[in-house]
């Protein structure tokens, strides 16, 4: 049951016709409510609050008041990552350098473009096996256009029903709008499902639907890019609202052992033939760098 304090503040400003406020203090008796444990009553609230088909005016006022009181979703839902590796250093095939390339290229000239009403891509899909590459280009792409890049935390992002998701979602990309960042969707099939699967309940769909939504009207002031390990598992139509979609593959032995000789370089250390054995026919990236590094570890620790 909301406190009279609570309902107070909402007489009022129904009385003062301040529609925006009674808006943000509904949502919020709405919150309180799910926070008790009342799911059923808050989502029954938060239906009669959408129910005049107004559900953006709502959510955009909604997402304001939780900025502005520092308990919106972007306290929570990214965390910034380093950007200290060159796109120079990252494998990649040639024809993904090149549209990469391109990508920065386009990035930097953007104004150029858009005085010729033309969008530089901006939104991007990295899919392949984990562990080659995608997140780490992601990064890489930061440190080449001088701007910060945040992983995406769908944990914090999923809220307990459709309409808090929708909100998170609008927050995101309105940071991404406002913002110069490369915004990192890591393992988007967290968000982006084929729908219709018998398995999943009809909300997760729409949560689908609202992601394709904001990627498809979105207009990032930096990159917006998304990964999977799992393409097949996508959405078909997901897809489309990307600008540009490149596929990592899995390394090889030849640039296994490239790319373990530099890891190794950098933390100023020497491979045996045994650790370049091994490291060369790794699976992926990330379990030859996890090789080099154990070697490391351990000659750091041999002498002491």
């Amino acid at each position: 049951m909301p406190t009279t304090k609570k309902l107070a503040e909402l007489f009022r400003a129904l009385s003062a016709e301040d529609v925006g406020s009674a808006t943000a203090i509904a949502a919020q008796i709405c919150k309180g409510e799910e926070n008790k444990g009342h799911r059923s009553a808050a989502r029954i609230l938060r239906g009669a609050l959408n129910s005049n088909g107004s559900s953006t005016h709502v959510a955009d006022t909604v997402a304001a008041s939780e900025t502005r009181n520092g308990s919106g979703v972007l306290s929570t839902a990214i965390v910034r990552l380093s950007t200290d590796v060159h796109l120079s250093d990252v494998v990649l095939v040639p024809s993904a350098r090149r549209e990469l390339q391109g990508v920065i290229l386009e990035w930097k000239h953007r104004e150029r473009l858009r005085r010729r009403g033309i969008l530089p891509r901006a939104k991007l899909l990295f899919h392949g096996p984990p562990g080659c590459g995608k997140s780490l280009t992601a990064r890489a792409l930061g440190l080449e256009l001088g701007i910060p890049t945040y992983l995406v935390r769908f944990d914090a992002v999923i809220g307990a029903y459709l309409g808090q998701t929708a909100i998170h979602l609008r927050q995101l990309f309105h940071f991404a709008e406002t913002t110069p960042c490369v915004l990192l969707l890591d393992e988007l099939d967290a968000l982006g499902k084929r729908r219709g699967s018998p398995l999943d309940v009809g909300e997760l769909d729409r949560i689908v639907i609202a992601l394709m939504q904001e990627l498809e009207h979105a207009r990032p002031t930096g990159l917006i890019v998304g990964t999977s390990n799992m393409a097949k598992h996508l959405d078909d139509a997901l897809w489309r609202r990307f600008d540009l979609t490149l596929r990592f593959g899995a390394p090889g032995q030849k640039a296994l052992l490239g790319f373990a000789k530099r890891v190794a370089a950098a933390k100023g250390n020497k491979l045996s033939a045994a650790v370049t054995r091994r490291a060369s026919k790794a699976d992926s990236f990330a379990r030859a760098e996890q090789i080099v590094i154990a070697e490391a570890r351990s000659q750091a620790l041999r002498d002491v």
